[in-house]
């Protein structure tokens, strides 16, 4: 009877530990996983490109990627539980977090600055900045192209607030611009490509002035807006699928080296998946900075983006990036990639992952 006993205590113990083993040992925790990515460069190209070349395959998942038409709908789908991994803007990240949810950012996708901007209508000549009072201009509220208004004016001394913003899609942005109703269009790639290519006449974008007739970098510290897009995991995922996320990684890993190496290949892809004119890819990947790594810029950003929120009163108080980076997971495929660190703790009472886990120290 004792060994009875034994033997069957033994079995429970092995049945209790072999979990945990295997998630030491490295092995996904869930094969078959849905990605909700924004179907533009912007937001979706590593995952294009991991999907079409089988790069997913390769890293041991099947994936269903769940193509959305805008970041909203990410966080609708993110906030409902609805999805456990998804593409956003930090400011898609910045909502989950001023709600308290508990999702985190695992790494970066791009730096997507350069893809926002500001284009005069076709026939709109300006002699200075200050020449935009009395101007309309078509914007889409809820997207923080108004900043770089706001710095415009800033910068060259003009009253941003005597300038008329008509609040529109960007495709009807577009279109009005090209009419002349208004006297340029606030928006991001590809509906700035469409209006130049009609007549427009690129002003500035959030890395770039073209004021002077010529491209014109910004200063690294100096830019006209912070922005990046990132990849999101739930919280629940985050603790106990992190093997499943490493896969994912890797493949986005993969997936980011084609963009940068044989970008003409990757091109191939994003144009099947993404559903854009070649043309219109093309110019928007050579303005995004395509990475991975969870850096200083993704932080900058952050921040930038979360002053807006705060000020447009989309979320109620301020988050830092300790509040929403998880960088432990990205660490461990590749430490090079997790330049960023935390300067404090994560803030007392926030629903979020121990401290540990933000600081990418293993635990």
């Amino acid at each position: 009877m004792t060994t009875a006993i034994r033997f069957f205590a033994l079995i429970l113990l092995a049945l209790t530990i072999a979990p945990g083993l295997a998630r030491a040992q490295g092995a996904i925790e869930q094969k078959e996983i849905e990605i909700a990515a924004v179907r533009d460069p912007q937001l979706g190209s590593q995952v294009a490109i991991a999907d079409a070349f089988g790069y997913f395959k390769e890293a041991g998942l099947i994936v269903t990627v769940r193509w959305q038409q805008s970041a909203a709908d990410v966080i609708t789908l993110m906030a409902g539980g609805n999805q456990n991994l998804g593409t956003g803007g930090t400011f898609t990240q910045i909502v989950l977090g001023g709600q308290k949810l508990p999702v985190h950012s695992i790494c970066a996708l791009a730096d997507i600055a350069g893809t926002q901007g500001f284009v005069l209508s076709p026939g709109v000549k300006l002699g200075h900045p200050r020449e935009l009072e009395g101007k309309k201009l078509a914007f889409t509220q809820g997207n923080s192209q108004v900043l770089i208004l706001a710095k415009l004016a800033k910068i060259y001394g003009f009253d941003a607030s005597k300038v008329t913003l008509v609040n529109m899609q960007p495709s009807e942005g577009v279109v009005a611009a090209s009419k002349g109703d208004v006297q340029g269009l606030l928006g991001w790639q590809p509906n700035l490509f469409r209006l130049v290519k009609m007549g427009g006449t690129m002003y500035v974008t959030g890395t770039t002035s073209f004021i002077g007739g010529k491209p014109e970098p910004y200063a690294a510290t100096d830019k006209l807006q912070f922005n990046h897009s990132v990849l999101m995991a739930s919280d629940a995922w985050i603790k106990d699928k992190p093997n499943t996320l490493k896969a994912v990684l890797r493949a986005l890993v993969k997936a980011n080296d084609l963009m940068v190496k044989d970008r003409p290949k990757a091109l191939e892809a994003l144009v099947s998946q993404l559903r854009i004119d070649r043309d219109a890819i093309e110019v928007m990947t050579e303005q995004n900075k395509y990475s991975l790594a969870l850096t200083d810029d993704v932080a900058n950003s952050i921040r930038f983006q979360s002053d807006w929120a705060v000020s447009i009163n989309r979320i109620q108080g301020p988050v830092a990036p300790e509040d929403i980076l998880a960088p432990k997971l990205l660490g461990a495929i590749d430490p090079k990639l997790v330049t960023w660190r935390p300067k404090r703790e994560i803030r007392q009472g926030q629903r979020s992952l121990p401290a540990r886990i933000l600081r990418g120290r293993p635990g």
